[in-house]
Order: structure tokens, then sequence, then C-alpha cells
């Protein structure tokens, strides 16, 4: 009987855990991050994903004007380390600038996955941005949902949603590769700035 009721409570744990399990989105206009890369081909314009200068362990590529009804440019990165050619964060922009458009996606949002966990725009509103955070063990999933009046700042309605976990780990791999070809090229030279006055400008 005893047994019996272990194993009861046991299933009623796992459809309790399960029930209270927070979501874990993947997919964003047709777009699943984790996929490979090859599986994007038709959104993206012609010619191999870049690295980024500042971030050489992603690569990226723009999406192709019209790819998607309703978004006027955005891109996809990918990583460029460990997990080569993976999807691991989506950049979209929206034709529809507006901040009714912006209100009418946020209640979409929160509708789907409750309050954000942050606020990431600024305090007077110029922009306006809001992050929600979903994790699945150890992954951990981010999107931002922003819309910005500043000229600097491309105005208009966007949302980025990054695999932060996988993002972390091609992180990790880069460094860990630069410090190895650092070790065996002994390159430290060029590192020090030898004057700084070089760097006020006349």
């Amino acid at each position: 009987m005893k047994k019996i009721s272990m194993i009861v409570l046991v299933v009623l744990a796992l459809m309790v855990s399960t029930a209270f399990a927070g979501p874990f989105p993947t997919t964003i206009a047709g777009l699943t991050l984790g996929e490979h890369m090859g599986n994007h081909q038709k959104y993206c314009e012609t010619g191999e994903a870049t690295p980024i200068p500042d971030m050489p362990f992603l690569k990226e590529v723009h999406f192709i004007p019209g790819a998607i009804p309703g978004v006027r440019g955005g891109s996809l990165t990918y990583a460029n380390c460990d997990d080569v050619d993976m999807l691991m964060r989506v950049k979209i922009k929206f034709h529809d600038r507006s901040q009714h458009f912006f209100d009418k996606l946020y209640k979409k949002y929160e509708k789907a996955y409750g309050k954000p966990d942050s606020y990431e725009g600024d305090t007077f509103r110029n922009i306006i941005a809001w992050k929600w955070v979903f994790t699945r063990g150890d992954e951990r999933m981010s999107i931002l949902l922003m819309w910005s009046k500043k000229a600097e700042m491309r105005p208009g309605v966007s949302i980025k949603m990054t695999y932060d976990s996988v993002m972390e780990n091609e992180y990790r791999c880069y460094m860990k590769q630069r410090d190895d070809e650092e070790r065996r090229m002994g390159k430290h030279r060029n590192k020090k700035v030898r004057d700084l006055d070089d760097f006020v400008a006349r």
C-alpha cells in the first residue's frame, strides 16, 4: 500500500511540475533558434553570413527585403565557434513604426507570457523596451520588444530574440581559442598604448 501511495505522489509531483513549467519559445516568424542556417536561405540576402567585427564568435546576415510580410528589415545571427551555423538571434524591424503597433504587440506578449522580467528602455520613454527571459534547464532564451523615436536608434518597432545560453557558450569557445592562439604565437605586441597624447584630438 505504501509503495502504491509513493507512486501516486511521484506521478502527482510530475504533473504539478509540468503544469507549472514555464514556456520556452524558440520560433518567431517561421524562424527557429537552434536550427542550422541552411534552413533559412529563403529569408537571407545572397552571400554568406559575415563575422561581426567586435564579436567574431558570431556571424550575421540580413533579411531579403519583403521576405517576411510586414517586416522592413532585420538580421539573423549564427554561432561561429562551437555550434557553427546554429541560429542564435533574430532581429526583426517592422514597416509599421507607430507606438500604437508596439502597444498591440506588447499586449500579445503579455497575454502569452505575463509581465516582462525587466524594463530596458530609458527614463524619458524615448526608447521603450521590455524584456522577457525564459529558461529550460541550463538553456536560456530572451525576447526584447522595443519602440524608439530616437533618430540614432532607427525609430520604429523591433523584436530581438536571443538564445542567450548558446551565445555565452560561443563566447567561452572564442575566448579559449584566442587565449590558446596567443600562448602559441606569443602575440602580446601592439596591445599597450605607447603615448596617450596620440589619442587626444587636436
